[in-house]
């Protein structure tokens, strides 16, 4: 069962589950509601306050090629098939110098209205503002209502302005999208006469560049006495890349020899473990003849030690056997050091007679590619500038004929229109959304609360987020101040048993086989040893029980309870635990091993821990334990181990491979899904067999097993103080 749990529980948990979203909602569905009232009573005044406004569109279409007018290419082109034109050509429309030029033209910033200007005593005045101050104002505000946006797939854009008079809209509307159209007209005549002008002047430039270039590319030819034929430097380039390569491979075979020299004296004073592990050592026939010497001897070591004392010749021989190889392995080591040595000073060697060949050919040769190159040089250059002037030449006489024809870009194709309604607002629309959206809102918020709770809260829980069969829920009775009298208190009354007698029946019915229980918490202080008790209690009512505890990473475990310390130490202020499990001799006598046992009642005895003084890891894997573990189930019907918990240690592992079966306990409401996972992942091993969850203290609202639900119904815990 073990085997793919987490995996099972993260399937259950991704299908969709509606019932604690609905819970969630039915619990708060007043908060809710009052968040909606008053969100949409607060903004009821702002809404009814606000003034109408008017929206009037004018349609502009943007051309997608130019006129055929002439056949000649204008200075101011443009290529509509290329998708970022149109949006170019939008945002345009609502630039800074366009919409400048709409206000000179409608004279808006001499509008009070739009300029910051005020009203007194009826009459309109204009503030003491600059032109500059006045033209900022009025862009300001008129960006504020203005809106241009594309018709998708088209080549119209539609000009939008908003104001209180619908009259005026439509009049800024129409002069925005003319002015666009006039700039784009008067920029192109500005571009033809700035290019005709640059053109004339480049001309004569390029005239006086080409007759001076001729003239110094013929007295360098004279000077440096060259000829051009063929070029003069194909020899020398061909033995400079043969140069080149032989010195690039002797750099590489004496990188690779330094690297396995200064590997061989990194490691020279490391272990003899780890240098046999580094291939350009352990590959050597002498060594790997050293370390196969070194093995046997070890193995001989070993078994010596098995059979003798310390003190033993032969274990004494032995061991100076290990210490001659070792030397003898360390000597081999300084003798091949010596010899990677004297080959990488060979390869530097001839890596430097290399570079000084190189640098020999290199200065020949620059002189001579210097002076090809000048000369290469001087002809591009002469050649791109009389291509050049050709260009320009002609091209001027094109901007000549085409001086006199204009043409625009886009057309005003539909005028704005009066609007007779006003546009916005619809309040009665704004009120219905502020309604809807404050009710979604909140309703997401609850919903994405109880979402985002990865907690346990019910046996459901279990099984659905962590793929665990739940067996039984134990409800919240922690109300003794002391551990031991709370486990008096539940063993003496009937309802509080009957949650334990329920987790018994559950075990049984799940897995009939399982007679070697363990019971492990997910992390300490949630409940297995409480659970592990009383679980013993409720199986020695039909069975012949053991309670073993094997906790040893714990300060506070079953060993240390005063029931089941030794008498003469109780009295004591530090007490010493009993012999237990650790003092288990599997070759020893019935009788001695009985004596470790204490009788809790008839059918049930406890086995302490003992005192360990070694790791615990080492004891779960010692012989002794595995034979423990095979002995006592011939002499109990059924035997349940108190577990360490999961978090921070592998013993549980170790020790629930001897076990039927493994009942994990976890307190509810205490820790995330994910952290749960990490922990009960230790015991996704294919030997390890997981019965089912317990779920500890859970409220009395998310109980669901019938035992704990009687229990609640007597009346909880009063119960037990009552019959006290």
């Amino acid at each position: 069962m073990a085997v793919g749990m987490i995996e099972s529980g993260q399937k259950m948990e991704n299908s969709i589950d509606f019932a604690p979203f609905l819970k969630a909602l039915k619990k708060n569905w007043w908060k809710i509601l009052l968040f909606t009232v008053v969100v949409t009573g607060a903004c009821f005044p702002l809404i009814s306050k606000m003034t109408s406004k008017y929206v009037s569109t004018s349609t502009v279409l943007l051309k997608a090629q130019e006129d055929n007018a002439t056949p000649i290419e204008n200075v101011d082109g443009y290529d509509s098939t290329r998708s970022p034109y149109y949006i170019t050509q939008v945002n345009l429309m609502e630039s800074r110098v366009v919409l400048e030029k709409a206000i000179k033209d409608l004279k808006l910033d001499d509008d009070p209205r739009y300029n910051g200007g005020v009203t007194v005593n009826d009459n309109l005045r204009e503030l003491p503002l600059t032109a500059v101050d006045r033209m900022k104002t009025t862009l300001k505000n008129i960006r504020k209502n203005l809106s241009i946006s594309e018709v998708r797939l088209t080549q119209l854009v539609h000009v939008s302005f908003e104001a209180d008079d619908a009259e005026e809209a439509a009049r800024i509307a129409d002069g925005i999208a003319q002015a666009f159209i006039d700039y784009t007209v008067d920029n192109k005549i500005e571009k033809v006469k700035a290019a005709q002008q640059w053109n004339e002047e480049q001309m004569e430039d390029l005239r006086k560049q080409v007759a001076n270039k001729k003239k110094e590319m013929e007295q360098f030819l004279n000077k440096e006495d060259l000829i051009t034929f063929k070029g003069i430097d194909g020899f020398e380039t061909q033995q400079l890349s043969i140069m080149t390569e032989r010195l690039a491979n002797a750099t590489e075979r004496r990188m690779l020899a330094q690297s396995q020299y200064e590997l061989v004296v990194q490691n020279l004073d490391a272990p003899l473990e780890d240098l046999a592990s580094i291939p350009e050592i352990s590959s050597h026939p002498q060594l790997q003849d050293l370390r196969i010497a070194m093995i046997q001897a070890k193995r001989t070591l070993f078994d010596l030690q098995n059979r003798y004392g310390p003190k033993h010749n032969k274990i004494l021989e032995a061991e100076a056997q290990i210490k001659a190889i070792e030397l003898q392995f360390r000597r081999l080591l300084v003798e091949l050091k010596l010899g990677l040595y004297k080959e990488y000073q060979a390869q530097l060697a001839k890596e430097n007679r290399y570079k000084a060949l190189l640098n020999e050919q290199k200065n020949g040769f620059k002189s001579m590619v210097a002076k090809r190159d000048t000369y290469e040089s001087m002809q591009t250059d002469l050649q791109k500038t009389e291509e050049l002037y050709k260009e320009m030449f002609l091209r001027n006489k094109e901007q000549e004929l085409s001086s006199t024809y204009r043409e625009p870009d886009a057309i005003l194709y539909d005028p704005a229109s009066v609007a007779r309604t006003p546009a916005k607002p619809n309040k009665v629309l704004l009120l219905v959304m502020v309604f809807i959206m404050s009710f979604a809102l909140s309703t997401l918020y609850v919903i994405i609360r109880a979402a985002m709770d990865q907690k346990i809260y019910n046996l459901t829980h279990v099984l659905k987020k962590l793929g665990l069969r739940p067996l039984a829920d134990i409800p919240e009775m922690d109300l003794a101040e002391d551990r031991n009298e709370l486990v008096n208190l539940i063993r003496s009354n009937q309802y509080a048993m009957e949650s334990f007698h329920g987790i018994k029946t559950a075990i049984q019915l799940s897995s009939p086989t399982a007679y070697v229980l363990g019971v492990v918490a997910s992390t300490e202080n949630e409940g297995s040893t409480l659970v592990s008790q009383l679980l013993a209690d409720s199986l020695s009512c039909n069975h012949r029980t053991l309670l073993l505890d094997l906790d040893f990473r714990s300060a506070s475990g079953l060993s240390l309870m005063p029931e089941f310390m030794p008498q003469t130490d109780v009295a004591n202020s530090r007490a010493t635990e009993a012999n237990g499990a650790v003092q288990w001799d599997a070759e020893g006598a019935d009788e001695d091993n009985k004596q470790l046992m204490i009788a809790v009642n008839d059918k049930l005895d406890f086995l302490p821990r003992g005192m360990l003084e070694q790791s615990p890891l080492i004891y779960f894997s010692s012989e002794q334990f595995i034979h423990m573990m095979q002995e006592l189930p011939d002499i109990y019907e059924r035997i349940v181990v108190n577990l360490p918990s999961l978090t921070d240690n592998k013993d549980t592992q170790l020790i629930a491979k001897t076990l039927d079966g493994v009942v994990v306990v976890m307190q509810a409401a205490l820790r995330s899904v994910p952290v749960i996972r990490q922990d009960l992942q230790k015991l996704n091993q294919p030997n390890i067999t997981t019965i089912g969850a317990v779920l500890n203290r859970v409220q009395a609202d998310n109980l669901q097993s019938e035992e704990s639900k009687q229990f609640i119904a007597q009346g909880s815990f009063s119960a037990l103080l009552a019959e006290e």
